[in-house]
């Protein structure tokens, strides 16, 4: 399955250019649904950007506290856990934050770059070689 997941321009970014290889979010009824194996379709809301993920692991913690804890800053993107929590009180209330568990997806980018072609496609471009 593929779900869209809006992220902030920042945070796109990070995962697009590799230096942050789990995406955080609120274990909402929509991230419920995600399995190992899916494709998070990353949607930049600043400028409409999309980076598809597959899903490769997930953790499910009570609060951000624990994921801090558990998981390396660098991992997510930042230098330490003081950074990463101003983070996410940006992105999500406090309220959201003690009603909702959090996730982290572990994520393996890029395979938009994938090119899928066509046997058909492909012995054409082998014979005219």
């Amino acid at each position: 399955m593929k779900y869209l997941i809006d992220v902030h321009e920042f945070s796109f970014n990070k995962i697009k250019n590799g230096s942050r290889k789990i995406a955080i979010h609120l274990f909402d009824k929509n991230t419920q649904k995600i399995k190992i194996g899916d494709i998070l379709d990353i949607h930049n809301i600043s400028n409409s950007e999309h980076l598809e993920c597959y899903v490769k692991g997930i953790a499910i913690f009570d609060n951000f506290e624990d994921l801090t804890d558990s998981l390396t800053p660098q991992a997510l993107g930042y230098d330490n856990k003081k950074e990463v929590m101003v983070r996410i009180n940006r992105m999500f209330s406090k309220e959201l934050q003690q009603n909702l568990n959090s996730v982290a997806f572990f994520l393996e980018p890029n395979i938009e770059r994938t090119k899928l072609i066509e046997r058909g496609q492909f012995e054409r471009d082998e014979y005219e070689r």
